[in-house]
């Protein structure tokens, strides 16, 4: 006659044998959420790029309207300040300020302007107070930096580090005159 104590042991290990088939059940599960979890975000910045692509070339600059999160939301060419979190920012013109943009470009412009030099993705990343060890957070924000520089806000440095624009961080600034204006200026 087996004993209680056997009994016992006998139901531990199938309980722990169902907790290890389980959890990797799960394991595999969360593997197919994050894989379609970076699908999503790489059709989402593919849009992107091609609703920017589309306005830019469009000889008429007019408002190119592209699905966002269950919205709609005017992606280019209205020269008007940007309000929307999915609103691309304007092309930089004299006498535009960081008002002009909104949500992340705001924060990723701003991100450059008070660094005390060029900075990459990762930098970017961390100063707009993201993850910066989650990939898919660093190509969002270097996503945004890329628009900002096709819009004339950022400029790239050789070694692919962004920079502001001259001329594009007060209304006739330069970005040195800006780190001197600014306290804290040297951190990111």
């Amino acid at each position: 006659m087996p004993s209680v104590l056997g009994l016992m042991e006998q139901r531990e290990a199938r309980a722990r044998q169902d907790l290890e088939s389980w959890t990797e059940v799960l394991e595999q599960a969360q593997a197919e959420v994050d894989a379609a979890r970076e699908r999503v975000e790489r059709a989402r910045v593919g849009l992107e790029e091609l609703v920017s692509v589309l306005a830019e070339e469009s000889p008429v600059h007019t408002p190119v309207a592209v699905p966002s999160g269950g919205g709609m939301a005017a992606a280019a060419g209205s020269g008007g300040p940007s309000t929307g979190r999915g609103e691309r920012p304007p092309v930089w013109r004299s006498g535009m300020g960081e008002e002009e943009l909104s949500g992340l470009y705001r924060e990723v412009f701003a991100a450059a302007v008070t660094a005390s030099g060029p900075v990459n993705g990762v930098e970017l990343t961390r100063a707009v107070g993201r993850e910066a060890e989650s990939k898919n957070e660093v190509e969002k924000i270097r996503h945004r930096a890329y628009v900002l520089e096709k819009r004339g806000w950022l400029v790239r440095a050789r070694d692919g580090r962004f920079m502001p624009a001259p001329g594009a961080v007060g209304r006739d600034d330069s970005p040195a005159s800006a780190e001197h204006r600014r306290p804290g200026a040297g951190t990111v």
